[in-house]
């Protein structure tokens, strides 16, 4: 990928340059046991960030596009340049990374929304003390208000009102206990971005990985799909009852995350349906999964037994708070609660929205780098990656003195003044299978 070019000399950065991104995949790959050198050059994130289609979706409703003073396209594209390097095939992976965080907006032409999140489903919300988002995300979360509120609310107006008169610290923590996707709105406190217990050690027998995808929406899939690219052999596993949602979303971005996977259905509500499953993930060497663990313990799935009984087996757990294992986040809500919307508040006087569910494909293009490193150096492990904390890594923030707005004015004449096209969409290739129709003949073959 030739870098864009960039005259602008910005006083108030590190400088970044086209090495930037190589350097962020170098120390991912670091992180995770391996070390390899990066020769690729990338595009500077100001530049990445417009031509991957994000320019457009940060600022006032009604008002100018603002540039996000942060490293995340270049955070991205070193976590596919690290991919690309563990490769056998590389040129079948997308260009960059940035074009991965902007590729569902794209699809679905979103615009920027100001305090509300692209979608519309995740806004933020003042307080007598402080600021939080509420991401009501499923039908069934306006069913909460009442009970969150402890009194009658069916509307967003009825919460900003009472919220208004409210501390935001017991909101949210109320929120939390009863089910609802809601965080503070704040700079996070640096963390890892992953955990990992180790299992078992050796190689597994394949040189190809049969990955078991338990996950849904957006991030696991994601997962999946780079996964495919890379040569794995993906199945898509869903419940009868309760399919993957997205398959009622936009059909063109399903179609691009689940092409070539094998699709999978059983009905959980049956002891046979259950043992099928526990079969069938007894036999990957990579299992995906977001699920909270007290949903997969009524499978009667351990992932630890499951990793300990197949030698090199890697178990990747996507959680969008970390340790908090049971809390319910989606990517927008998590973003904030990184502290997207208080860089654009410091960085343009207003909090805003950063990008279109942001969390969720930094954390599957993080995860997927994760899983495959581990399963190629033969650590069984459980990897449990914080989608929150996933998203601080990508913000790349080490200097707390660092002048944002002079940052942001100086990337905003950068996009402004660039003129190449944005990057090409990823095309649609392969197909998608109906759900369920690899059941018995995976069944047969593998369990």
């Amino acid at each position: 990928m030739k870098p864009g070019s960039c005259s602008a000399v910005s006083s108030a950065t590190n400088l970044p340059d086209s090495r930037t991104a190589a350097r962020f995949g170098e120390q991912l790959l670091a992180e995770l046991g391996i070390s390899k050198a990066i020769l690729e050059e990338s595009d500077h994130p100001a530049l990445a960030w417009r031509r991957a289609g994000l320019f457009d979706l940060s600022g006032q409703q009604n008002g100018a596009a603002q540039m996000v003073p942060l490293l995340i396209a270049s955070a991205m594209d070193g976590v596919l340049l690290a991919l690309k390097t563990l490769s056998d095939d590389p040129e079948k992976l997308p260009v960059n990374g940035a074009l991965l965080l902007g590729e569902r907006a794209r699809m679905m032409s979103r615009s920027r929304n100001g305090r509300a999140s692209t979608g519309g489903h995740c806004r933020l919300i003042d307080s007598r003390q402080g600021r939080f988002a509420l991401n009501l995300a499923r039908d069934d979360d306006w069913a909460l208000l009442e009970a969150w509120l402890e009194e009658p609310a069916s509307n967003l107006e009825d919460v900003e009102r009472i919220a208004a008169e409210r501390d935001a610290v017991a909101l949210v923590q109320r929120g939390i206990e009863i089910g609802l996707a809601i965080s503070m709105d704040g700079m996070a406190e640096r963390k890892p971005w992953f955990s990992e217990t180790s299992v078992t050690t050796g190689q597994s027998e394949p040189d190809v990985p049969l990955v078991v995808d338990l996950s849904s929406l957006w991030a696991g899939p994601l997962a999946g799909n780079l996964l495919h690219l890379m040569g794995a052999r993906v199945i898509k596993v869903e419940s009868q009852a309760r399919p993957d949602g997205a398959r009622q979303g936009n059909a063109e971005f399903y179609h691009l995350l689940n092409a070539g996977k094998e699709s999978v259905a059983f009905d959980f509500a049956t002891a046979e349906g259950r043992a099928d499953l526990l079969k069938l993930i007894a036999k990957a060497d990579i299992v995906i999964e977001a699920s909270r663990p007290r949903a997969l313990r009524q499978l009667g799935v351990n992932a630890e037994q499951l990793l300990a009984e197949k030698r090199g087996k890697v178990w990747l757990r996507l959680m969008a708070y970390g340790d908090e294992e049971n809390r319910i986040g989606f990517g927008d809500d998590i973003g904030v609660a990184a502290g997207l919307c208080s860089a654009m508040e410091q960085s343009w006087g207003a909090p805003v929205f950063v990008g279109d569910a942001i969390a969720d494909p930094i954390s599957g293009m993080m995860g997927t780098l994760a899983a495959w490193a581990k399963w190629r150096n033969g650590k069984g492990c459980l990897i449990k990656l914080s989608m929150r904390d996933a998203v601080c890594w990508a913000m790349q923030q080490e200097n707390g003195q660092m002048d944002r707005p002079q940052i942001a004015a100086e990337w905003q004449e950068l996009a402004e003044a660039d003129r190449q096209d944005l990057y090409p969409k990823r095309q649609n290739l392969g197909t998608v299978e109906e759900m369920g129709a690899s059941t018995g003949r995976v069944l047969a073959e593998l369990c």
